[in-house]
């Protein structure tokens, strides 16, 4: 048996690096070294979401905190799923999906996501919270990148 050199690493909190991607707050706490595999936190207040969408990349999320409505199309059937705290949602890639916060409260999901989706994220970054909703500014520097990160808008939010 083969046992890899390198070490077990903790990620402490402190050392997370976040910023707001539209309404969302992304923290990305830690990138298994040798893997395209990154873990992030995704905190999504009341009314905010992801339009539907599809992207090349897999995703994995697990709700941690409030609800989100999670939309598919699985088999050319468009359907609607409430996520709550301890739900796993586990997205293919190229699947169109979105979500949204139908709530009163903030949602919080942990999410393995891969390089790909990390450098459109951090391309799309603003370091300071939105103060309202996105401007036709904001939404039309996202649809660029969407476009030159492969991933396609299926209707707008």
């Amino acid at each position: 048996m083969t046992w890899h050199k390198t070490k077990a690493m903790v990620h402490p909190a402190v050392s997370a690096r976040g910023f707001w991607v539209m309404g969302d707050q992304v923290t990305v706490r830690a990138k298994l070294v040798g893997t395209a595999l990154n873990v992030i936190d995704v905190t999504v207040p009341p009314g905010s979401g992801t339009p539907p969408h599809t992207h090349s990349s897999a995703e994995i999320f697990r709700i941690l905190e409030g609800t989100l409505t999670i939309w598919t199309m699985i088999d050319g059937v468009a359907r609607e799923y409430e996520a709550e705290p301890g739900d796993v949602v586990t997205i293919p890639g190229d699947a169109p999906h979105g979500y949204r916060n139908a709530g009163s409260v903030s949602a919080t999901f942990m999410a393995i996501v891969d390089d790909d989706m990390i450098a459109f994220f951090e391309e799309a970054a603003s370091k300071d919270a939105p103060s309202g909703p996105p401007t036709a500014e904001m939404v039309s520097r996202v649809i660029e990148l969407t476009g030159r990160h492969g991933i396609q808008i299926l209707q707008a939010a």
